[in-house]
C-alpha cells in the first residue's frame, strides 16, 4: 500500500530546510569570522613583538622608529593595507606603557613600547549582528638592551 502526502504539509520540507540552512549558514560564517578575528589579533601581536625587539637591541639607530615600523609593516603580511586605519608608534615608556619620549634617549633597562593600531573589519557584519569596525590595539614592552 502506497502512502499518499496530504495536501497540507507539501510545503514543509522546503521551510523546515530553510530554517535549518540559515541557522546552519549563521553558525558557519560566525566560526569563520572568529578564526579571522583571531588571526589578526594574533599577527597583529607578533608584528608588535617582533618591532619591540627589533628597536630594544637597536637604540643606537637614528633611524630607530622609521626601522621599528617598517619591520611592524613587514610583519603584517599586508595586513595594514587591507584596512580603514593602520597605525605603529615606537617610543620610550613606563611599565604602564605611559609614553616617555623618544626611543632613542632609552638607557639600558628602559621600556621601549611598540603600540599597533588597527581597524578590524568583519566581512558580513550585518548578517552576524556585529559592529562595521573593531579596533584593535597592542602595546608591547620591552627593556632596552642599549649600552
Amino acid at each position: 500500500m502506497i502512502r499518499r502526502r496530504s495536501r497540507k504539509r507539501q510545503g514543509t520540507t522546503a521551510v523546515e530546510t530553510a530554517v535549518v540552512a540559515i541557522i546552519f549558514f549563521m553558525l558557519m560564517f560566525s566560526i569563520f569570522e572568529y578564526a579571522r578575528f583571531i588571526y589578526t589579533q594574533q599577527l597583529i601581536f607578533q608584528a608588535a613583538r617582533e618591532g619591540a625587539r627589533y628597536a630594544v637591541v637597536n637604540t643606537n639607530s637614528t633611524s630607530l622608529v622609521a626601522d621599528t615600523q617598517a619591520i611592524v609593516k613587514t610583519k603584517m603580511c599586508g595586513m595594514d593595507k587591507n584596512t580603514s586605519y593602520y597605525n605603529c608608534s615606537v617610543f620610550m615608556a613606563d611599565s604602564a606603557s605611559k609614553n616617555l619620549g623618544d626611543p632613542t634617549d632609552a638607557g639600558f633597562g628602559v621600556y621601549i613600547c611598540v603600540q599597533v593600531d588597527y581597524d578590524y573589519s568583519p566581512i558580513v557584519p550585518n548578517l552576524l549582528f556585529l559592529n562595521s569596525k573593531f579596533r584593535l590595539t597592542t602595546k608591547e614592552l620591552m627593556y632596552s638592551e642599549a649600552n
